[in-house]
């Protein structure tokens, strides 16, 4: 990257003031002393697609299953596909990837 990214920067990106006290109390840990905002921004926004990948690996099944087995199999499956989702969720946030995502692709 040619130079660091400001909160401004972000801000005239997308970034609201919500997303900007995340990633500033993310970059307050312990364990993420050596990280700064540009690099917080890079990870999330490789973490966009692996997010997408997660997601339709999840919800394929939901389309899929009933056509080739008993549609009694979706009730089993259904929980799963809701847990997958909100871990994902939780983990990939995908509003702050996103906008992770659209910022680095325009520098």
């Amino acid at each position: 990257m040619a130079s660091e990214l400001t909160e401004k920067d972000l801000r005239d990106n997308g970034f609201s003031e919500k997303n900007l006290s995340r990633l500033k109390e993310v970059l307050t840990r312990d364990e993420n002393a050596s990280e700064t905002l540009s690099t917080l921004v890079d990870d999330l926004s490789k973490r966009f697609y692996a997010g997408v990948i997660c997601l339709i690996l999840i919800l394929a099944p939901l389309i899929f299953l009933p056509v080739f087995y008993p549609p009694s199999l979706l009730l089993y499956y259904l929980p799963v596909a809701i847990f997958g989702v909100i871990a994902v969720w939780f983990l990939i946030p995908p509003g702050l990837s996103w906008k992770a995502h659209k910022v680095m692709k325009g520098r």
